[in-house]
């Protein structure tokens, strides 16, 4: 199938919403939220109202009045026996009311997923996460930021303090009030705690490390300050939950995580925690190996004790073969005609490693809705089969290019030298026949084009797409020679030194996938132009290793995160450590633990991160796009990240009974991935 197929026009134009007056439209106002615009394609007819209907007015006197919200029989069922309480009390004054893709949805079902075990932790994550501020999806509009945990926000003229409104009466999944107790304790007890959080999120301090500060106003109000402006601080918050992976955002379960605290908690309880879980420290409940509050007592993932507020809560989790989570009862949001969300009883995760196992489950109807793992080299496979396996396809637009990653860090200096300089990589670039691999690869469903923003996004550039991104082999070669780096007898190049000019390209692809197919085509490319290239697969925890430590030479691995892409701009200021363009300098930046080394001053780094960190200062929305811009045209001119093909068509794969599912979005990590379809809507029409 051409890539000319599928119409760019379905994927609407993303809105950067990063000024303080957008901020403010996305959630002032009436305290009443905001709901999910309806798509064009249902009729007005079956629009519902805007939030749930007051008691209904009846003719006979005598009539109850109607119920203001409803709930699913499972949780009525535990009302009737005194285990519940009733749903009213459940819920907060003010519930976030969410518009269906399609229509109002029943209750019922299990959710048939599947997962990779523990390391899988962001897909289960991504489907849930309620963070402060969340991306909103509008058919006209794209993506908007909207107030989700709070009725609104307000910020001061130069960004540099927030006040949240909470929504009053929002409760953890046992019951529990969500209020500024436990916005305080996040605060003082762990964020500020250095045997928790070592290093504070950038977001969260100054540019000289100095923490936000914290005022709680009432049982429903706080404010962060910032000593310098944080302008970008509701897109990050949308991009990010914070410290407390699915949420909420600057706030975590105090009634319970104080029994785990050594400042609260009984010593002897700790002590047998951290005995049974044969652990040395109190901190290592709290933490795993990256220190980010992922540990087995802070994180939802491995503890189903947790108090937790987002749609569903662990019941059986990883690394189960089969891994389950059920209904969070009193979780805050509703569907217009006030049905407390989600209509979802469970969803499920089974363990698999295998590609081709994972695509026969798909094509044999065992997996009701998934996007996450689904294989664009596999699209003729799904569509053959959505007969036989009672599914259809639905197609969103992936905000990526797959990109190799010359690493300027790396030890061999002769090599960091020649990947230093820009008109080798602009030799490796126009090397790379972009449209063989598309039609040979990938069924034409992605694109030949340069690392950079993708359609739709504020940031897209169509001169940077396709700049040096042109196949043109004889100029490659041409550069090469300019370079002195002349070919032998045997028609390998020779560096500088004399030895011969080889290099080796990392990745962690599946032997056998199209990715592992596409390493090795680009590295017959380069050998062409007299470069001896070789494709390795290495397992994930070694090619971590090996960017951390520098040691890669070559990395390939996706360059994501391009659609608002000031959000998370990982990627081009190079802490993105899985694309290692510069891991060694980019962690003397980021002040990360692993080794850093400290660029020149005269090196184009420097200028990168100077813009950037002009941007992340500036307030006015106009002169922070024009920062911006300069630091995404050095990577247009002189490209770090050489991408080869991108924005593909990301493959939902979904049951016929399973409805909401929204067709045509972005999926990027930046916009959450799945969670930009708000799953706690989906429901199954049987």
């Amino acid at each position: 199938m051409s890539k000319k197929a599928i119409d760019r026009r379905t994927f609407l134009k993303l809105s950067a919403v990063t000024t303080v007056s957008a901020a403010l439209a996305a959630c002032a106002g009436p305290a009443s939220p905001t709901p999910q615009p309806q798509p064009t394609k249902v009729a007005a007819t079956t629009v519902p109202p805007t939030k749930p209907p007051e008691a209904a007015a009846t003719t006979a006197p005598t009539a109850p009045p109607a119920p203001k919200y409803k709930e699913a029989p499972m949780l009525a069922d535990l009302v009737k026996a005194g285990k519940l309480p009733p749903v009213e009390q459940r819920l907060p004054q003010e519930p976030r009311v969410i518009q269906p893709v399609e229509k109002i949805g029943k209750y019922g079902g299990t959710w048939r997923r599947a997962y990779k075990g523990v390391s899988d932790r962001w897909g289960p994550t991504k489907l849930q996460e309620e963070p402060m501020i969340q991306w909103l999806w509008s058919n006209d509009k794209g993506v908007q930021v909207t107030a989700n945990l709070c009725t609104k926000w307000e910020q001061n003229a130069d960004a540099s303090q927030f006040t949240f409104y909470l929504r009053k009466g929002i409760k953890w999944s046992d019951g529990e009030e969500f209020n500024t107790d436990d916005v305080k304790f996040w605060y003082e007890d762990v964020l500020l705690n250095k045997t928790l959080i070592p290093s504070i999120p950038d977001y969260m301090r100054d540019p000289d490390g100095t923490p936000m500060k914290l005022e709680v106003i009432d049982k429903y109000t706080f404010s962060v300050k910032y000593g310098k402006p944080k302008p970008l601080l509701p897109i990050t918050l949308a991009k990010l939950t914070g410290t407390n992976p699915v949420g909420p955002s600057f706030a975590m379960p105090e009634h319970y995580l104080k029994k785990f605290h050594e400042k609260y908690g009984d010593k002897a309880t700790i002590d047998k925690a951290v005995a049974d879980r044969k652990f040395a420290t109190w901190d290592q409940l709290w933490n795993n190996s990256k220190g980010d509050l992922q540990g087995p007592i802070a994180f939802w993932f491995l503890n189903p004790d947790l108090p937790v507020i987002c749609a569903w809560k662990m019941k059986v989790p990883p690394p189960a073969e089969h891994m389950v989570m059920e209904r969070n009862p009193y979780f805050w949001k509703v569907d217009p005609e006030g049905n407390q969300l989600p209509y979802i009883d469970q969803v499920t995760h089974d363990l698999f490693s295998d590609q081709q196992v994972f695509n026969m489950w798909l094509v044999s109807g065992k997996i009701d809705c998934q996007y996450r793992y689904t294989d664009t080299g596999a699209y003729t496979l799904y569509k053959e089969n959505e007969q036989k396996g009672g599914y259809r396809v639905l197609r969103w637009l992936l905000a990526s290019t797959n990109a190799v990653y010359p690493n300027i860090n790396c030890p061999d200096p002769v090599l960091a030298k020649l990947f230093d300089t820009a008109e080798f990589r602009h030799a490796l670039s126009i090397a790379i026949n972009r449209q063989e691999l598309a039609d040979l690869l990938y069924n034409g469903l992605m694109t030949p084009r340069q690392a950079s923003p993708v359609h739709g996004s504020p940031n897209y550039d169509p001169e940077f797409e396709k700049k040096w991104a042109e196949y043109d082999p004889a100029t490659a070669n041409k550069l090469l020679d300019d370079l002195g780096l002349k070919k032998g007898a045997d028609g390998i190049r020779l560096r500088p030194d004399g030895k011969p000019l080889e290099i080796t390209i990392e990745s962690q692809d599946t032997p056998g996938s199209q990715a592992a197919d596409e390493g090795d085509r680009i590295a017959k490319y380069w050998t062409a132009v007299g470069i001896k290239t070789t494709f390795k697969i290495v397992e994930r925890s070694l090619y971590t290793e090996h960017y951390q430590n520098g040691t890669i030479e070559v990395g390939r691995w996706g360059c994501d995160r391009n659609s608002i892409v000031m959000a998370d701009p990982g990627r081009y200021i190079g802490i993105t450590q899985d694309g290692p363009w510069a891991p060694l300098y980019a962690a003397w930046y980021a002040k990360s633990p692993t080794k850093q080394v400290e660029p020149p001053a005269d090196h184009p780094i420097r200028k990168i991160w100077a813009l950037w960190d002009q941007c992340q200062a500036e307030a006015d929305e106009t002169k922070r796009n024009a920062l911006f811009k300069q630091l995404l045209d050095i990577h247009k001119e002189h490209p770090y990240m050489i991408g080869t093909v991108g924005e593909a068509a990301a493959l939902w794969i979904v049951s016929n009974k399973v409805r909401n599912v929204p067709d045509g979005r972005i999926e990027d990590d930046t916009t959450r991935d799945e969670g930009l379809a708000t799953p706690c809507q989906f429901f199954f029409d049987v």
